[in-house]
C-alpha cells in the first residue's frame, strides 16, 4: 500500500521552527506508521506531500507538492469541485492520500482520507481568526465533504461533525491520539532545577499550556486564580506557556499585571526539554479549555505524573475519565475551588497522579497508527467494490 502523506501543516510547522498540535500528531502519527513496518506493516510505502512552494526537508522526506497555493485549490474545488491537475500523476504514485490537516485535496482517482480534529469553524466562528471567517467556513465545510472518509479523535467530535455538517456516522471513524514516550521518563533533579533556576520559579506553580486565543479560556483561569487568598498567588504563582495568538488585546495587559505582582509569569513559546521540567515541576496543568476535539497536553500532564485540573465540557471527560479535577469552565468559582483543593488534599492528588499515569498508558501513537491503517484499508476495499 502506497500512502500519500499530505502535511502541509508539519511543514509550515519546520519552517517555523515548533509544533503546534496538528504538527505534533502528523509527525507522530508517522513515526509510529514507520515503527510498525518491520514487525506489523511491511507492506506499506509513506511518500510525503504538501502544498506549497520550496517544500522544507521533514524527518519523512521531502514532500511532493501537491500545488503551489493551497487558497486556488480550495476556491477551485469548493466552488467547481476542480480536482487536483495533477490527479493523474498522483494516482499512478499512491494508491491513498491521507490528508492529515485541515488542508484538504480533491484529488481524481484516489481516495482521500481526511483527519477533522474538530468543527469548530462551523460551531464557534467567534474564535477562529476574524479575516474572511464566512468564507473559510464554507470552504471548510466544502473540503470536509469532499474527502471519501473522515478521521476524528474523539467521540465528542464525531458527533459534532454528525450534528453541524451532516456528515454520515459510518464515514467518520474515530483514533484517539497518543503520548510520546518521552513524557514518561522523569528528568533528572538537577536537570529540572537548572530549568526553573533558568526562569526563575520554584516547583508547586500553577501551568497553563497553549496558544493564548479565545477557545483555550486564559482571562477565566485568571479569573479564578485571583480568587485565591493572596499567600497561596504568591507561594503558588500561575505560569503560562504559550504564543500570542488573537483576540488578547485585554488579555496581555491582565498578564503583564500578574508579572507585576509577582504572582505569575508568561514565558511565551518555551522549548519541549523546559516544558518537560515545567510539568514535573507544577502543582498542577490548568486546562480549563472552552473546547478540545482531544486534549493532547492533559495525557501528556498525566504522563509527567503531573496533577491537572481539566474542564468537564467537550472531550475531556473522555480523555481524563476521575483522573482530573473536573471544572466548569465557565465558573472562575469552579476552577478556584479545584486549585485550591489540588494544593490541600494530598491523599486525593497522589490518587489522581497514579489513576492520570494509568490513562496516559492506555494511549499510543502505535494504537493510534493501527486504527489508522485499518481505515485506509477500509477505504481502499470500498473504493476497488465502487
Amino acid at each position: 500500500m502506497d500512502i500519500g502523506f499530505s502535511c502541509t501543516v508539519w511543514a509550515g510547522c519546520e519552517r517555523a521552527g515548533h509544533l503546534d498540535g496538528i504538527g505534533v500528531y502528523t509527525r507522530s502519527l508517522w513515526q509510529a506508521m514507520e515503527a510498525l513496518k518491520p514487525s506489523e506493516e511491511p507492506d506499506i510505502t509513506i511518500k510525503p506531500y504538501a502544498f506549497g512552494r520550496h517544500l522544507p526537508k521533514l524527518a519523512c522526506g521531502v514532500p511532493k507538492t501537491l500545488s503551489t497555493d493551497f487558497r486556488i485549490q480550495v476556491l477551485s474545488s469548493g466552488v467547481l469541485k476542480l480536482p487536483l491537475p495533477n490527479s493523474a500523476a498522483i494516482a499512478r504514485d499512491v494508491n491513498i492520500v491521507h490528508a492529515t490537516d485541515h488542508q484538504i485535496p480533491r484529488i481524481k482517482g484516489v481516495p482521500v482520507v481526511a483527519t477533522v480534529m474538530d468543527a469548530i469553524p462551523l460551531i464557534h466562528p467567534e474564535w477562529i481568526r476574524q479575516n474572511l471567517k464566512t468564507l473559510k467556513g464554507w470552504l471548510f465545510a466544502r473540503s470536509v465533504h469532499s474527502a471519501d472518509h473522515l478521521i476524528t479523535i474523539s467521540e465528542h467530535s464525531k458527533q459534532d461533525l454528525v450534528t453541524h455538517m451532516g456528515i454520515a456516522p459510518e464515514k467518520i471513524s474515530v483514533t484517539p491520539l497518543g503520548v510520546d514516550p518521552i513524557y514518561f521518563e522523569r528528568i533528572p533533579q538537577q536537570t529540572r532545577d537548572a530549568v526553573l533556576e533558568k526562569h526563575r520559579l520554584k516547583p508547586g506553580f500553577f501551568l497553563f499550556i497553549g496558544t493564548l486565543q479565545p477557545r483555550k479560556n486564559l482571562p477565566k483561569v485568571l479569573e479564578a486564580f485571583n480568587l485565591l487568598p493572596e499567600a497561596v498567588r504568591k507561594q503558588h504563582p500561575l505560569i503560562v506557556v504559550g504564543r500570542d495568538g488573537w483576540a488578547n488585546e485585554e488579555l496581555i495587559p491582565q498578564l503583564k499585571a500578574l508579572e507585576e505582582r509577582g504572582e505569575g509569569r508568561w514565558l511565551s513559546y518555551l522549548p519541549q526539554s523546559d516544558v518537560f521540567a515545567l510539568l514535573q515541576s507544577a502543582g498542577a496543568l490548568v486546562f480549563a479549555s472552552l473546547y478540545e476535539g482531544f486534549g493532547l497536553p492533559v495525557i501528556e500532564a498525566f504522563a509527567a505524573k503531573c496533577p491537572v485540573i481539566a474542564s468537564n465540557t467537550t472531550s475531556l471527560p473522555e480523555v481524563t475519565g476521575n483522573a482530573a479535577w473536573a471544572v466548569d469552565p465557565l465558573d472562575p468559582a469552579s476552577i478556584s475551588r479545584a486549585m485550591l483543593d489540588v494544593l490541600s488534599n494530598d491523599a486525593l492528588r497522589a490518587e489522581r497522579i497514579e489513576l492520570g499515569l494509568e490513562r496516559a498508558l492506555r494511549f499510543t501513537w502505535e494504537e493510534c497508527a493501527r486504527q489508522t491503517l485499518a481505515v485506509y484499508r477500509k477505504v481502499l476495499a470500498a473504493h476497488s467494490q465502487a
